[in-house]
């Protein structure tokens, strides 16, 4: 992450953070994410709720196929942008960037 996150905030917009990542899936099949927590630079783990979900997408980038969310947070009392994409093929979670 380097300097990434330094005493929890976020230093950069373009991130890309891994994240452990918890969702709600409707029958559909239709993705929503609660929460998600990342270790800090300072090994802390730190959890998030997620607000609002703005938008949802999908990106398909050489052959890469990611759901992209773009959803608001709070952080130290401040509500926060940020898009996070989720690797359908790794099924792994990030945070692509903040906004």
């Amino acid at each position: 992450m380097g300097n990434q996150v330094h005493d929890g905030i976020y230093q950069d917009k373009l991130v890309n953070i891994p994240i452990q990542l918890a969702s709600i899936t409707d029958r559909d099949g239709k993705i929503t994410p609660v929460w998600f927590r990342l270790e800090t630079e300072e090994h802390e783990i730190r959890k998030f709720m997620i607000e609002g979900i703005i938008s949802r997408g999908e990106k398909n980038y050489v052959g890469i196929k990611e759901k992209q969310f773009v959803c608001r947070i709070e952080q130290d009392g401040m509500s926060k942008t940020l898009e996070m994409r989720y690797n359908t093929a790794t099924q792994k979670w990030r945070i692509f960037q903040f906004l």
